[in-house]
């Protein structure tokens, strides 16, 4: 999982300690280098302060939902490859993530998400 020549970034944004959690030892057993975030806001404020390869965002949160956050990422970072994720119940949950796609997400995955799912998802990014 490399980025150049460094390990490469991600940014973990879900309102849920057990998630951000979880997220991070998967992702730091698979190599990677990974902040969490518990809401939007702390996002923005990561990503300026460590541009992360890819974004993990979760779009219902306190304080700043994912919805604002993602508008305001691609504001000020255009470039930046954000996965939008999703639990919501089936019908909110992929109308969720049909308005994140629209607002810039690159991917979207609806929750639970399976771990290899989650791993393609990011190498796709990383790779793009």
């Amino acid at each position: 999982m490399t980025s150049g020549s460094n390990v490469a970034k991600i940014l973990v944004v879900d309102d849920r300690q057990e998630i951000r959690d979880t997220l991070r030892q998967v992702l730091a057993r698979c190599g990677f280098g990974v902040e969490v975030a518990s809401n939007g806001q702390e996002a923005i404020d990561l990503y300026r302060s460590t541009q992360p390869d890819v974004v993990l965002l979760d779009m219902f949160m306190p304080v700043m939902n994912g919805f604002d956050a993602l508008f305001l990422m691609r504001q000020e970072f255009p470039k930046a490859k954000v996965i939008a994720v999703s639990g919501g119940g089936s019908n909110m949950g992929a109308d969720a993530l049909r308005e994140a796609r629209s607002l810039g997400a690159r991917l979207t995955l609806q929750k639970p998400v399976a771990r290899d799912v989650l791993l393609a998802a990011i190498e796709q990014l990383l790779a793009a």
